[in-house]
């Protein structure tokens, strides 16, 4: 009875203190949500209760005159294309050095895990200057992508290279023995097992690549291809803020990578590993 009662206790303050977790996390994003509906005055005179009434034209006003769909668009398109460039470069870089056996892959692999320790708005002045001179033939979106998947692919390949150690080389050898080739055993096989890990970089590098502000603000001059971090400027002004704007640009932000996590966790809960043994 003792055990009981004692175990019951256990799951008690475990659920307690998961309770406790997810308001602190869920409270913000609700605060946003209900801040970006109320008007300016219920705003400064309440702003930690409900809304007085519910203003959802403020949502209207930042696509109309603020254009936000735009810089929306901006920030999938470019956090999209290098979440992708991080995958396929990250997925055979660690399959290259893990899977396959040769001379100084473990060197290789050091010198590429480095990248982990460099900051990385400390290279922005030495990589602007390098690229700042392909502005005129190159779209700056582009230019931009470049940082981000490089610095995208060093914990992409730290991540991905202690998935690969845990799989079993069992089908990789039934493949090669069927007559398949080192790019089908990876594209057919390797990419499959490795979802989970897949799923994890592609949420990391996707909100890192979303959310940065810095390098956006530097690499973006033109209003028409500038973030959505870097348009939240605009709501900023010199001597009142609308906070009902801020926060509804705020909230569409938002958005896009609670639902890009929401997709992606699935596989990282499920392990889903395509029938592979792992050993």
């Amino acid at each position: 009875m003792k055990t009981s009662a004692s175990g019951y206790a256990v799951n008690v303050s475990r659920y307690a203190l998961l309770i406790v977790l997810a308001a602190a996390v869920i409270y913000p994003i609700i605060w946003v949500i209900l801040g970006s509906l109320k008007s300016e005055e219920s705003f400064y005179t309440n702003p930690w209760g409900l809304p007085d009434q519910f203003h959802w034209e403020v949502y209207n006003v930042i696509f109309t005159q603020f254009h936000l769909q735009v810089n929306v668009w901006n920030s999938f398109y470019i956090s999209a294309v290098s979440t992708l460039v991080v995958i396929l470069f990250s997925a055979m870089a660690a399959y290259g050095m893990i899977r396959l056996k040769w001379k100084g892959s473990k060197a290789v692999l050091g010198l590429i895990l480095l990248g982990i320790m460099i900051p990385v708005h400390s290279t922005l002045i030495p990589i602007y200057l390098d690229l700042q001179s392909y502005n005129k033939w190159i779209d700056p979106r582009i230019l931009l992508m470049l940082p981000y998947a490089a610095f995208g692919i060093p914990t992409s390949v730290l991540i991905l290279t202690g998935y690969y150690a845990t799989i079993s080389r069992d089908m990789e050898e039934a493949a090669v023995i069927d007559g398949s080739s080192l790019i089908g055993c990876f594209f057919r096989i390797i990419l499959p097992i490795s979802m989970p890990a897949i799923a994890t970089v592609a949420i990391l590098s996707f909100i890192h690549s979303w959310n940065e502000l810095l390098y956006a603000l530097i690499f973006l001059k033109k209003t028409a291809s500038q973030t959505l971090p870097v348009a939240l400027l605009q709501f900023m002004g010199f001597y009142s803020t609308d906070w009902a704007q801020v926060l509804a640009a705020i909230t569409v932000g938002m958005v896009p990578g609670i639902l890009i996590y929401m997709i992606l966790q699935n596989y990282i809960v499920q392990g889903i590993t395509a029938g592979a043994v792992k050993g």
